[in-house]
């Protein structure tokens, strides 16, 4: 751990030391609110802010090691903007250098709450509220898949700006994705709700499972574990719904990696439990007939080659710059889709250049390594980011999606710490 400032003693000042945790109750627990607002995209900026001055009052700022490599990541990318040619793009670049440094203050703050005031129970129980969210609009998705909010942030924005595409699905939310593509018999309803794209469902909801599974352990009475596991079967409508083959390859790969690790403690009963969900998550898949209908989706929409044809295209365009990458995903030369939007790997080595691609595979595996020695209760702090590493090649991270890593990996290492300070076995290196 490096402090920023000399330590002091604990005696002095403790309860002015305690930071405040309304502001991470209301980022997730509140999010339907933002979200009807037009303002969730722009929530955890929002919310950063107080949390910024909660740690200025306080004086004493913790981070763990091999934090300066993110914070160098975040100077690449704002010294990559230098390569940007068009106003559009620099609103881009802004957007995405906001949620960066969202991630990065909530980090942050979570790593230097003390247990006392934010337990892990607690703050993964907002994540947990955050998840019912997701699922309650993956099923308006499903039950209502024409549907859209007028949000005040769209009435009151001027035209020129709500009228920008991207804008425009951030501000106007609409509760699905319907598309045709050509030769499909009928279209495909993705549920999306409360995200602007199913992608960004399916990526939100496999981070977010985890932590539900963490809370019933940890946290939740009998009563509460029954109902959040019946909700966990009921997710699985909206879930299958979008035909999210990236979401169900994420899901599928947490489940085997956490059985791994309670095989190699020797746990059973949690193996036989993974064992379990993931032949139950099967079976449902199989008798809904999830896999036809993802073969029949890629069948008419080609995505798995158009996938492979623009992560080439985007290595290849990196060659041209290697150093600085575009400072944004730029149209494809091929295809009608941008170079650096199919996966958070592309998009920031296409973006940003080698160096910061580096740079952030590097923080990114430190937080899955440096993890890895929690106790067996708290193993899903570990998953988390492990799937981020793993999921960052075909899905973005750069939203709330990065918000819960980041959330998830501060509450291990702070465990951690706090171990070590015990001189626990399972924090010793």
């Amino acid at each position: 751990m490096a402090t920023v400032t000399p330590h002091r003693p604990r005696s002095a000042g403790r309860a002015a030391r305690e930071l405040p945790v309304w502001p991470l109750r209301a980022l997730f627990v509140f999010y339907p609110l933002w979200w009807v607002l037009g303002l969730a995209p722009f929530a955890g900026a929002l919310f950063a802010l107080p949390m910024v001055a909660a740690l200025a009052r306080r004086g004493r700022v913790a981070v763990p090691r091999g934090f300066g490599l993110w914070l160098l990541f975040l100077l690449s990318v704002a010294v990559a903007g230098t390569q940007l040619d068009s106003a559009p793009r620099l609103a881009g670049l802004l957007f995405r250098m906001t949620a960066y440094a969202s991630a990065t203050v909530v980090f942050v703050y979570v790593y230097n709450c003390s247990s006392r005031r934010l337990p892990v129970g607690t703050a993964v129980g907002f994540l947990v509220a955050f998840w019912i969210w997701v699922v309650a609009g993956g099923y308006l998705g499903v039950l209502f898949p024409e549907g859209s909010i007028v949000t005040p942030m769209e009435r009151v924005m001027p035209g020129a700006i709500a009228s920008n595409e991207l804008v425009q699905e951030l501000v106007h939310p609409k509760f699905a994705e319907v598309q045709h593509p050509w030769g499909a018999a009928e279209p495909f309803v993705r549920p999306s709700a409360p995200f602007p794209y199913t992608n960004a469902w399916g990526s939100h909801y496999a981070l977010l499972l985890p932590l539900v599974l963490l809370f019933m352990r940890i946290q939740g009475t009998i009563r509460q574990g029954v109902l959040l596991g019946l909700l966990a079967t009921a997710s699985l409508v909206p879930a299958f719904a979008t035909l999210n083959r990236g979401m169900l390859l994420a899901v599928a790969f947490a489940l085997s990696y956490a059985a791994l690790r309670y095989a190699a403690r020797g746990h059973l009963a949690g193996l036989v439990a993974m064992v379990a969900a993931g032949a139950v998550g099967g079976t449902v898949a199989y008798l809904t007939g999830v896999a036809d209908g993802i073969t029949s989706r890629t069948s008419v929409s080609g995505s798995n080659d158009d996938r492979v044809g623009i992560y080439l295209e985007a290595f290849q365009r990196t060659l041209d710059s290697p150093i600085l990458g575009y400072g944004a995903p730029r149209p494809s030369l091929t295809i009608g889709v941008s170079v650096g939007t199919q996966g958070q790997f592309w998009n920031v080595m296409f973006s940003y250049g080698f160096p910061a691609l580096l740079l952030f595979s590097l923080f990114l595996a430190g937080l899955a390594w440096r993890t890895r020695r929690l106790p067996l209760e708290m193993v899903w702090l570990h998953v988390v980011p492990v799937m981020a590493v793993f999921m960052m090649f075909y899905y973005g991270l750069d939203g709330t999606q990065l918000v819960v890593v980041f959330m998830a990996a501060a509450l291990g290492l702070r465990h951690l710490r706090e171990l070590r300070h015990q001189g626990a076995p399972e924090a010793r290196p």
